[in-house]
Parts: C-alpha cells; structure tokens; sequence
C-alpha cells in the first residue's frame, strides 16, 4: 500500500483488489474499517466531512482517493463519509520519457507526458511502475476522440 497525504487530499494505492463485494454497505463499512487502520497505525486523524472515491481495475487494483470537504462544527471527533464506487476505471502509467513505453503501441502524449493504458501491459506494469506515475482521472474515450484528429498515428505514435 502507498500513501499519499496531501493538504486536504489522501490517496491510497493498494496494489490488489481491495473490495470482494459488491454491495455498497460492505464497502462502506470496509472503508471506515481502513479509516480506523489509518488512524491506528499510520498515525494520520480525521475529524469533518469527507467525500471517499474507490477506483478500481482487475489488473491494478484499487485506488482510494479521501478528501476533506467541511468541517463539523458541533463535534470534532466525528467523521462522516460519502463512498462513490467507479467500478473498471482506466487507469494509465505516466512519464515524461518516451522510451519507458517505446515497445508499446498505444502511447498517447497529452501536456508535455506520455500515457499508457495499464490493461494493454499485463504484467509488465510491475517494473514499469518504479519507472512512471499513476494516472486514474483520465477519460480514454476523450483521449481516443482526440488522438482521430492527429496524423501522428502512423507511426506508432497516438499524439493528444
């Protein structure tokens, strides 16, 4: 698992699937499990209103992003959370060197980065992992949509 603790913003990358049910009140109540791990033994605290997205793909796992929205005014001690489940998500690998992904075909250069797909890797990802950044908040029927209009394609390239 790696965390990262920004301002009012904490991501956490768990490199399996997380959640073995479908049924938004396991979820949910397997989050507030993690709230109080995170607590326990990572020493991070909590108190307002939190909005809670779980981004999860078959091939990497899943991706919990907590952030802070309000805080309680009538009690600091209390959290109060809201899960949104986004289930499948495109989740890409990112840097800005070309050659980590020179062996692939579905490349995509958007604002100075290369992206890649991490369902078209396979396995690979693990070492390509130490390597790039993760990336979950892309549309791919943007990019897609997008990359038509470029006549970079030829070469192997899809250019945004």
């Amino acid at each position: 698992m790696k965390i990262i603790n920004e301002e009012e913003k904490i991501i956490l990358y768990l490199y399996k699937s997380f959640f073995s049910i479908n049924n938004k009140e396991i979820i949910t109540k397997e989050i507030k499990d993690l709230f109080i791990k995170l607590i326990k033994y990572y020493k991070l605290s909590f108190s307002g209103i939190y909005d809670v997205y779980v981004y999860e793909n078959k091939l990497y796992g899943t991706i919990i992003e907590i952030i802070k929205k309000d805080n309680l005014l009538f009690s600091p001690d209390l959290i109060d959370i809201k899960v949104k489940i986004k289930k499948d998500t495109n989740i890409y690998l990112k840097t800005k060197d070309y050659f980590v992904f020179k062996d692939y075909k579905s490349v995509y250069y958007y604002n100075n980065f290369y992206y890649i797909p991490i369902d078209i890797i396979d396995n690979d990802y693990l070492k390509l992992i130490e390597l790039t950044e993760i990336e979950y908040n892309l549309d791919l029927k943007l990019l897609q949509k997008v990359c038509l209009k470029n006549s970079y394609k030829e070469k192997g390239m899809n250019f945004i």
